[in-house]
């Protein structure tokens, strides 16, 4: 008789092979379980974060939460080892933080930093945290690469528009996220200046696979207000298009990158 451990990593693996998502019924018998065993499993791997379900009776996929316990796994698999280069030379000529942001589903996750700052007023390493899409620069270019109504849908579900804990500049309607969103979409890249946090600015574009469109995520500067206005932290713009090509030409060799597959692909608004 199966463990539970077992039965649980059975349902992992048949999910991990399947990155477009798999059906309850597939799954049980993929994994030899029964369907009641099958969902009773699922839903304590969605309660702990390792599995999402699209919708009550869609598809379940894994989130990035196991990697995210591991970053030795992900560097060995390809992904960091590929990235951090192209971070580096850019935290280095910027002379600031420069962070990479991963499509996980409908959110973005920063997996992985590089610090360019010299000791003194810098900011520090995030990883694994959630992207706030409506006041981080990142969360804005992702939200530019689908239609509006999926947009706003994904900022209500994370419910912080207008809360009194994001930085003074940070906008708090969805008509003045729509203009923001316009802007950058126009522009090409997007920021954030004293939005998430007081003293904080940042500047992200989007990293997309050129032959599909398809949204892989998106690299971004932060730096302190007092070192850079909007004006010359746009400045970085070609800098970070340069990047994100750069990580998108090598993502095809790296194993993690080529199976990552997200809700977000070519949007007729671009």
């Amino acid at each position: 008789m199966r463990s539970a451990i077992d039965r649980i990593f059975d349902l992992i693996e048949a999910i991990a092979s399947r990155p477009d998502g798999v059906a309850l019924n597939e799954l049980a018998q993929m994994s030899n379980l029964s369907k009641p065993t099958a969902h009773r499993l699922l839903s304590d791997m969605i309660d702990r974060g390792l599995v999402r379900q699209a919708g009550p009776n869609g598809v379940y996929s894994l989130t990035l939460e196991i990697a995210l316990l591991g970053f030795r796994h992900l560097a060995n698999v390809g992904f960091l080892d590929i990235c951090q280069p192209e971070l580096d030379k850019l935290a280095a000529d910027a002379g600031e933080l420069v962070r990479l942001s991963w499509l996980d589903g409908d959110r973005l996750v920063i997996v992985a930093e590089s610090q360019g700052a010299k000791p003194g007023l810098r900011f520090d390493a995030n990883l694994g945290r959630p992207v706030v899409l409506h006041t981080m620069a990142v969360g804005k270019i992702f939200l530019t690469r689908m239609p509006r109504e999926q947009a706003m849908r994904l900022v209500r579900e994370q419910g912080l528009l207008g809360k009194p804990a994001s930085g003074p500049n940070a906008i708090q309607t969805e008509s003045e996220l729509e203009l923001d969103l316009s802007r950058s979409e126009k522009q090409g890249f997007a920021l954030a200046y004293d939005e998430g946090d007081l003293g904080t600015a940042a500047i992200a574009v989007p990293i997309v696979e050129q032959a599909t469109g398809r949204f892989l995520g998106a690299v971004a500067i932060v730096a302190p207000t007092a070192r850079w206005t909007k004006a010359r932290l746009s400045e970085f713009a070609p800098a970070l298009h340069a990047t994100a090509a750069a990580i998108v030409g090598k993502a095809a060799i790296a194993p993690y990158c080529r199976r990552t597959e997200g809700s977000v692909g070519r949007t007729s608004r671009l």
